[in-house]
């Protein structure tokens, strides 16, 4: 995955849709569940290992959406006794999450929610609009004193995928450490 979204940009747009919406927290997550952005109360909540399940989440709950004939579903809703969960997929590599309470206010969460999610749409696409500008000048760039050009794609630093049993092996650490922080508590 592509990290497209930058903290200075992002941040503003989770900070005014915390504001605008006054939940308890707002995260924007990887699918591979590494927190981008978040906002609201972050002290109640293991944001790491929130986003780390609830990208789980979201991949078992696109399975079963190809059981029943979608490729994927973008929204999914949580609803509890007094907390709900709003989870809205933004790019192929990145969903919003939305803590709230009051039922009620579903959907004004989903209005905003979207109107949050073009704008950070917008950011993506002018992020990969910039990486083909950047690779399309680097293949018409000039010859190197060797006589030959570099190889294009060439990347630096680690692979950024994860394996789905050393993700599996993650989230269970990171549950074991919910409940033993739970325990001590």
């Amino acid at each position: 995955m592509k990290d497209y979204f930058k903290k200075k940009e992002v941040d503003p747009i989770i900070e005014s849709l915390c504001r605008d919406l006054n939940p308890i927290t707002i995260m924007l997550i990887t699918k591979q569940g590494t927190v981008i952005s978040e906002s609201g109360d972050t002290q109640s909540i293991n944001t790491t290992a929130m986003a780390a399940l609830t990208a789980g989440m979201f991949s078992a709950t696109r399975e079963v959406a190809k059981m029943v004939g979608e490729q994927q579903f973008s929204i999914l809703l949580q609803q509890g006794e007094k907390r709900h969960i709003h989870i809205s997929l933004v790019t192929e590599d990145a969903m919003m999450i939305i803590v709230f309470e009051d039922y009620r206010r579903i959907g004004m969460v989903r209005v905003e929610a979207k109107r949050a999610g073009t704008k950070l749409i917008e950011i993506a696409n002018r992020e990969k609009q910039r990486e083909r500008t950047a690779n399309s000048t680097s293949r018409n760039g000039s010859l190197s004193s060797s006589g030959a050009r570099g190889k294009i794609g060439e990347t630096t630093g680690k692979d950024e995928k994860i394996s789905t049993p050393e993700f599996k092996e993650y989230a269970l650490n990171l549950i074991d450490q919910i409940f033993v922080t739970k325990q001590q508590e």
